[in-house]
């Protein structure tokens, strides 16, 4: 019996991947979606307060799916995809930080 196959492990595992991952998940799209959405005109300020709401939902069923899963590893994989997607977003959509030249224009 390999370690990765004991079922404590896969427990452990199992819950560390449904708590943190599902926390970070929900979190990235909190902080991501609302950029993309002010990409297509949205108030960037609503769409933030609304999706800090849904991120409990997003929380729950993260925790639920990655419990009641029989295929650990692929379920790994695509909450690790998803993470580094919403990464991605998160970085291409967020605002310059050229704060300087703007503070000299107005001034």
């Amino acid at each position: 019996m390999s370690l990765i196959s004991h079922p404590k492990v896969q427990l452990s595992y199992r819950l560390l991947l449904a708590i943190g991952g599902g926390f970070c998940l929900s979190i990235l799209a909190t902080a991501a979606v609302p950029g993309i959405l002010a990409l297509s005109g949205a108030d960037k300020a609503g769409a933030f307060v609304w999706l800090m709401l849904l991120s409990f939902v997003w929380y729950s069923l993260i925790i639920l799916w990655v419990i009641s899963t029989k295929r650990l590893a692929r379920t790994s994989l695509i909450l690790l995809l998803l993470a580094v997607g919403l990464s991605l977003s998160l970085v291409y959509t967020a605002p310059s930080a050229d704060v300087s030249n703007k503070a000299e224009q107005a001034g």
